[in-house]
């Protein structure tokens, strides 16, 4: 196939070069739209861009896709959805919340919203503790294991099916109907390519959440998932919108949260001293969990599309263009945090966007804060030691969906601390 150059393409003479005619360091492929394998841990990339090319234009073979990575530019693009749309794709093809605009998001949101609150959240604490002890001390016994499969998946998918009523005791099942439900998203929403079997995967996945609805409704549940079920048996919401924002919620509450779990262990892996700091301080916990959001958020593609003709950073995108808003590359932001490529726990750090910004900030974010700073404090009252594993290197997402980076894989070592 042969790739455009900015010299070969029609439009206005003013259009920026390609990502792949910039000179980009030695030994750093230039930044794609579909991650090849060069960018599970595309901080180096976001340094560059930052400074070189801060709205960057890279060609796919659907359209010019742009990626805008300073932190000021971003913030002020999540701040304005009309000009900034969500709805990239029309008409919408699943009820997810990051595919709307107002009315129908605000409507669809309000659904959910009550079950996200602090004080809703703060109901499941007790459960998340008792599982975080339940899937490390396994961990430990054996001196280390996959920080991923061993613990940050199982924590986070008991926790939004306990929050959803969704029974998770086949976890390889649900994990697998997850990725594939995320990946047809992509597919649909992104222009990714799919995994051949995401489709048939996606509606099984929503069949068995439709029946698991009919028995929540049955049963009166007060879960999130017995509320759904209620505004779609009183009509508020289609069977249609009820299975795919039931799935929306499970697929986007474990997701997440389970690179940020993996990146807890990083953290602590490479600030080794913060398990004393905090298994003596326990407070500290909320100081790590911000500065791990700002540092290794897992959202790293917010995407847009512009409703009209609109200037950043100098230069002019015209309507219609397909966007990449960037919040992990403007966290890192030096302009905004002095020194932003060092993570320090003690920064002032308001305002980073590690769980979005705007009127499509992160629901779920009272949850997955909730899951972090326990599983930071646990990690601190019960290790000694926590090391990478230098024979196992880190696996990256090389997901289809195309918004989230970190961790699939995280091989550590543990010891036990002994007081």
């Amino acid at each position: 196939m042969s790739v455009p150059t900015t010299e070969n393409t029609s439009g206005p003479a003013t259009l920026p070069p390609y990502s792949h005619e910039l000179n980009w360091p030695e030994g750093m492929a230039p930044f794609k739209v579909v991650d090849d394998g060069s960018q599970g841990d595309p901080y180096a990339h976001y340094e560059w861009m930052r400074e070189h090319a801060p709205v960057l234009r890279s060609y796919s073979p659907v359209s010019d896709v742009w990626f805008i990575s300073r932190y000021d530019d971003v913030r002020k693009a999540m701040r304005a959805p009309k000009v900034f749309s969500s709805q990239v794709v029309e008409p919408v093809p699943l009820t997810f919340l990051t595919l709307f605009d107002a009315p129908n998001h605000t409507r669809l949101r309000q659904v959910v919203a009550q079950a996200f609150t602090p004080k809703a959240i703060g109901r499941f604490e007790e459960r998340v503790r008792e599982n975080a002890h339940k899937y490390l001390d396994p961990m430990i016994a054996a001196g280390g294991g996959d920080a991923v499969d061993d613990y940050a998946i199982p924590l986070s998918m008991s926790t939004i099916s306990a929050l959803l009523d969704v029974p998770a005791a086949d976890f390889d099942k649900m994990k697998f109907w997850s990725d594939e439900t995320f990946s047809y998203f992509g597919r649909l929403a992104r222009n990714a390519e799919g995994t051949g079997t995401d489709e048939q995967s996606t509606f099984e996945f929503f069949a068995y959440l439709k029946d698991t609805m009919e028995r929540l409704y049955r049963e009166e549940s007060e879960s999130v998932g017995g509320h759904i079920a209620r505004m779609w048996k009183e009509g508020l919401l289609s069977e249609k919108e009820a299975k795919e924002l039931c799935a929306f919620v499970f697929v986007a509450g474990h997701d997440t949260t389970t690179i940020l779990l993996a990146n807890a262990f990083r953290l602590f892996s490479e600030h080794p001293e913060l398990l004393d700091r905090i298994r003596e301080r326990p407070e500290d916990a909320s100081l790590f969990l911000e500065e791990l959001a700002r540092y290794r958020g897992t959202v790293q593609r917010v995407s847009r599309i512009t409703t009209e003709e609109v200037e950043v950073a100098g230069v002019t995108l015209p309507a219609g263009a397909i966007v990449r808003l960037l919040p992990a590359a403007a966290n890192r932001d030096s302009a905004k945090y002095p020194d932003g490529e060092k993570f320090d726990i003690d920064r002032n750090n308001d305002g980073h966007l590690g769980f979005g910004h705007g009127v499509h900030s992160c629901l779920g974010a009272p949850l997955a804060r909730l899951e972090t700073q326990v599983t930071i404090e646990i990690l601190a009252q019960k290790l000694g030691s926590l090391i990478l594993d230098q024979d196992k290197p880190i696996e990256y997402v090389r997901g289809n969906n195309l918004t989230n980076s970190g961790p699939e894989h995280l091989h550590v070592k543990l010891e036990k601390f002994n007081a």
